[in-house]
């Protein structure tokens, strides 16, 4: 298992780095909307196991209009993607012969879908309009997933308390702070060889803040596994398991370096 993790991380890393540096805003985006079907299919899997796969369809691709909207500049466009995503799954609700009850947990759940991937997804697409953009997707990532590698290594050395037993028993204490330190060394190490522009007190900041929503995106993913009995989202990556899997962390910590790096003024 710990082969296959390395293997696939060698393998899809460069190709990760080089796609993000040198492809067009448009291959971006379909690269972004590839992801974002890929996730929303794992995601129902996981919590909508007994609707068709119509009805999934409908969902996955209403879910592409949010990050398709932010290829125009207007940002009304994507409020009214939102809006009309959000209508139409609230409409169709109405129609299905089915109890009430089931009628609104699948709309609830398609909601939370909408909110979940394509929604957080989508700020990859803000972040690559930026002056900056290239660099801070890559600083997102190195900062994520040197914290998750940090964590899964401590936590197997040293992890004896619970982080969160009931929503996963595996993750520990002293793993999440591995985390921690694993992501403010990452965002060290990329600020100072790629990044001069951001200050070691950014730096160290941006590292502490992905650390530790990194960890409650990666809970809120083992959440939505746990109520669906499952171990993985998927059999995606070898080694890794599904699509969101890899990128749980990295959905909530998009949105947190985004609007860091704006309000800091470091676009």
């Amino acid at each position: 298992m710990h082969l296959k993790r390395w293997l696939s991380g060698l393998i899809l890393a460069p190709s990760l780095i080089l796609f993000i540096l040198y492809s067009p805003s448009w291959l971006f985006l379909l690269f972004i909307l590839s992801l974002t079907l890929l996730g929303l299919r794992e995601f129902f899997a996981l919590s909508l196991p007994g609707v068709s796969t119509g009805e999934r369809t409908v969902g996955m691709l209403l879910g592409l209009l949010l990050p398709f909207s932010l290829y125009s500049r207007d940002p009304r466009c994507f409020i009214a993607a939102l809006a009309l995503a959000s209508l139409l799954l609230l409409i169709l609700a109405l129609f299905p012969e089915k109890e009430f009850s089931i009628r609104v947990d699948h709309v609830s759940k398609y909601l939370l879908g909408l909110l979940y991937v394509p929604f957080l997804l989508a700020y990859f697409i803000l972040m690559h309009k930026m002056d900056r953009g290239k660099a801070w997707i890559l600083f997102t990532l190195v900062a994520v997933y040197f914290g998750d590698t940090t964590a899964f290594y401590v936590g197997r050395a040293w992890g004896k308390k619970k982080l969160a037993p009931q929503i996963s028993p595996g993750k520990t204490v002293e793993g999440g702070l591995g985390a921690v330190g694993g992501s403010i060394a990452g965002s060290l190490f990329f600020k100072f060889l790629f990044f001069p522009q951001v200050t070691t007190l950014h730096a160290l900041a941006l590292g502490l803040g992905v650390g530790v929503i990194g960890q409650l995106g990666d809970l809120f993913e083992s959440l939505i596994k746990r109520s669906a009995q499952v171990k993985d989202s998927g059999m995606l990556i070898p080694g890794h398991g599904g699509l969101l899997d890899r990128i749980d962390s990295v959905l909530f910590a998009a949105p947190f370096v985004y609007y860091y790096a704006w309000v800091a003024g470091l676009g």
